[in-house]
């Protein structure tokens, strides 16, 4: 397993600014480190790279319309990038999805006071440095969320820091580290690099790939079979 000074050495030697025995001045390696924590971090947006999602159960108290999520939330945790349609909660032992909106959709809902001891929507908004989840309806009893979302990939702290990530990663980091490096030190990315750096991203995103279903309500169906799937109406 590879420290994060080891990864920013290995890029520096593909841009050309290192040699194998020399070691990098530490401030060039506390640059690499600020660059490489500026990928990850850029890199976590994009839902092609994240690896795994993460499940956070939460005791969502009755009456409650609204939790913060993040480190310093109601919700301590790594604060949510987005909130997974996979998500659900479980009342009197039954499981129920829970569907996110946008705030366009949720702003839409004329009386957002409503209770219900089954909600139905998820709204996540991305604050931060803690995200905030609105259900409605408004639950009128406890229940327990599940909340499936993506999270940033890694956060370094420091140089000899592990960086613990599935295979194929290693060399996803080290290549487009060098092509985030080749412009502060001022020197072109190699051809190769730029070519494998490509690739590593193909691959990554090619494991990551989750298919889209279409998915309507047949029994909302005219008789005509005629339905408009962009209105959720039929025709």
């Amino acid at each position: 397993m590879a420290t994060a000074l080891d990864s920013i050495k290995r890029a520096m030697r593909l841009i050309g600014v290192y040699s194998i025995g020399e070691e990098p001045s530490d401030d060039e390696a506390q640059d690499g480190l600020t660059a490489l924590n500026a990928m990850l971090e850029s890199l976590s947006n994009d839902k092609k790279v994240i690896y795994a999602s993460t499940l956070d159960v939460i005791s969502w108290a009755a009456s409650t319309p609204s939790y913060t999520i993040g480190p310093s939330g109601t919700v301590v945790t790594d604060r949510p990038i987005t909130v997974l349609n996979s998500s659900y909660f479980v009342y009197g032992g039954v499981s129920y999805p829970l569907v996110p909106v946008t705030v366009d959709e949720y702003n839409s809902i004329p009386l957002k006071t409503i209770n219900s001891t089954v909600p139905q929507y998820a709204w996540y908004q991305p604050t931060y440095p803690n995200g905030t989840l609105t259900l409605f309806p408004i639950p009128s009893t406890a229940i327990q969320v599940y909340l499936w979302s993506n999270k940033e990939l890694l956060n370094i702290p420091t140089l000899t820091t592990q960086i613990d990530l599935p295979p194929g990663y290693r060399d996803f980091v080290d290549f487009n580290l060098a092509e985030r490096l080749a412009p502060e030190f001022e020197v072109p990315v190699p051809a190769e690099v730029a070519k494998q750096a490509m690739l590593t991203r193909k691959a990554i995103a090619r494991v990551n790939f989750v298919p889209q279903y279409m998915h309507y309500p047949t029994a909302t169906l005219p008789q005509n079979g005629r339905f408009n799937i962009y209105t959720g109406q039929p025709l």
